[in-house]
């Protein structure tokens, strides 16, 4: 039995080296598959090179489009603000006038009134106003606060002169009621002016004259130098700086006496 086994196992051996040293029909269609499919891989990669070289320019493109529309719509809103303000420019808010007192006839109420409130006696049968009405709001009621009233005077000169003389009056009051005038501005310059509050402050203690110019402008005179500034960081950093570049230059006992 063992010797017929042996003949049966040769053959065997002599068929599997035949495949191995002769691939059959069936292997080389296979490599034939891989071999065309990797042609296509290659195509399909060259491709897709092309489309990534073609869309990074068109993002290029893009970006340069963006970044210059950015640019163009930082102007026009610098534009638009500055036209909305300078429609505003001769408007002026009355905070706190009791509700009311205007009557029917807003805009005689304050041609009348302003000159005798305010002590300027040369406004008087001069004052125009063009319009004067309250802020669309319901009507408080006695309890709650007056709505502010808008007005716009024809003059700018007018405007000014009723701010400054409202300014160096001190508290301004109106039947026991402590009242304001503010020029009108967009929300925008209105932050940016109260951005300012901080140095203004610092000036005033430091009894320094300074000066907030349209747009936001920020001007002091200093140690004999007349500064402008649009950043209220500067301006601040500014003025500690000198003082204590002053400070460190003192003989050590003006350091003690002086404050």
């Amino acid at each position: 039995t063992s010797s017929s086994q042996a003949p049966k196992t040769t053959n065997a051996m002599e068929l599997i080296l035949q495949d191995v040293q002769h691939p059959n029909s069936h292997i080389k269609e296979k490599i034939s598959e891989i071999n065309s499919s990797i042609s296509s891989l290659d195509r399909r990669l060259d491709t897709t090179e092309c489309c990534i070289g073609d869309a990074e320019d068109v993002i290029q493109n893009l970006e340069t489009n963006v970044q210059h529309l950015q640019e163009e719509i930082v102007k026009i809103l610098g534009k638009t603000e500055d036209l909305e303000n300078r429609s505003r420019r001769c408007n002026l808010h009355l905070v706190r006038l009791p509700e009311g007192v205007e009557g029917k006839d807003p805009v005689a109420f304050l041609e009348d009134w302003l000159p005798t409130f305010l002590n300027l006696p040369e406004m008087a049968e001069k004052l125009e106003i063009e319009w004067a009405h309250r802020t669309f709001m319901p009507k408080p009621k006695d309890s709650e606060r007056p709505r502010m009233l808008l007005f716009k005077l024809l003059w700018f000169h007018d405007k000014e002169l009723i701010l400054q003389h409202a300014r160096n009056s001190g508290p301004l009051r109106y039947k026991n009621k402590q009242i304001y005038f503010f020029p009108d501005m967009s929300a925008d310059l209105f932050q940016k002016h109260k951005s300012f509050s901080e140095v203004k402050r610092l000036c005033k203690d430091l009894e320094i004259p300074f000066a907030l110019l349209y747009p936001a402008r920020f001007r002091i005179d200093f140690k004999g130098q007349r500064l402008f500034f649009t950043s209220p960081s500067d301006a601040e950093n500014h003025i500690k700086m000198v003082l204590l570049r002053e400070k460190d230059d003192l003989p050590p006992r003006e350091q003690q006496t002086r404050p």
